[in-house]
Formats: structure tokens, C-alpha cells, sequence
């Protein structure tokens, strides 16, 4: 992935040098280590105590420049828990409100985005009963039925998938 923001972030390393550490800089730094909402850029420059005028100034500087966009951050959480943490599209879109994304966006994002959950409790299905193998029948269906629920997956899909 292409750092869009390589120069400003040299911008942002030279003001620090001087001892000036802005609120864009802090942005920026946050950012750098993965996608972020609005929200949470927010929250950060929040906690670290700069006045809203200049949290406004930056957030809009941002997403002026691309660099904050949450449709696009909710459609690469779900991209990335579908690969490395699948679960159902209830939980994903939880996660996403949790992370100050707007809800009518965590839809358009899931609808977009998401695979089917019937799709994504097999997945799970199949490597929890690797896990799983030494238990008995009845353990299996319980500790399986008690995960997937977990997992944010309705009992429509969980029926489904353990054939119940």
C-alpha cells in the first residue's frame, strides 16, 4: 500500500525536530499504522488536548486529502476480518458503530463488502472441528452452537450449518 501521505509526514518529522508537535502531526502519526475513521482521529487529538477549532482543521485537511474517508476505512475492517477473524455481519456492524462510523455507511460498507455469513460459519465450522475432534457429539454441537453465537451469527445460519 502507497503512504500518501510520505510528505507531509517528512513535514510533520521536520516541525518536530523543532519541538512544535501539531495536531496534524499527531494525526499523522496515528494514521500511519492503519486505516482510521474519523472518530477515532478524533478521539486521539481529543486526549491529547487540542482545541476543537484545530481538531475540525485537521479532520477536514484529512479528509480533504484522502487520507480519511469512513466508508472506505469500513470497507477495509471488513475486508481484513473476513480474512483474518470472520464473523457475522451483526458483530461486523457493531465493531463498525463502535468505531464512530455512521450507520447508514456500516451498511452500505456491509452490503458492499461482506461475503455471506452462511459462507463465513463454515469457515469457522472447519477449523473449530479440528479443534474440537476429542469431544463427544452433544460437547461438539454445544461448545460449536456457543461459538458461532459468539461470533455474531443468527441461529437461522448456525442451524445451517450444524444441520440441526
Amino acid at each position: 500500500m502507497s503512504r500518501p501521505y510520505k510528505n507531509l509526514e517528512s513535514d510533520a518529522k521536520s516541525r518536530h525536530l523543532l519541538g512544535k508537535k501539531t495536531a496534524l502531526d499527531t494525526a499523522l502519526h496515528f494514521l500511519k499504522f492503519r486505516p482510521r475513521s474519523i472518530f477515532e482521529v478524533e478521539k486521539k487529538l481529543r486526549e491529547k488536548k487540542y482545541p476543537q477549532s484545530e481538531i475540525n482543521k485537521v479532520i477536514n485537511f484529512l479528509k480533504a486529502k484522502g487520507f480519511l474517508n469512513d466508508l472506505e476505512f469500513a470497507r477495509s475492517w471488513i475486508r481484513n476480518r473476513n480474512l483474518l477473524k470472520p464473523e457475522g455481519k451483526k458483530l461486523l456492524f457493531l465493531e463498525l458503530r463502535k468505531l464512530g462510523i455512521e450507520k447508514e455507511i456500516a451498511e452500505q460498507a456491509l452490503q458492499e463488502e461482506d461475503m455471506p455469513d452462511i459462507e463465513k460459519a463454515r469457515i469457522i465450522f472447519e477449523k473449530k472441528r479440528r479443534a474440537f475432534q476429542n469431544l463427544t457429539k452433544e460437547e461438539f454441537k454445544e461448545k460449536m452452537i456457543g461459538y458461532l453465537f459468539r461470533r455474531g451469527f443468527s441461529w437461522e445460519t448456525i442451524r445451517e450449518i450444524m444441520k440441526i
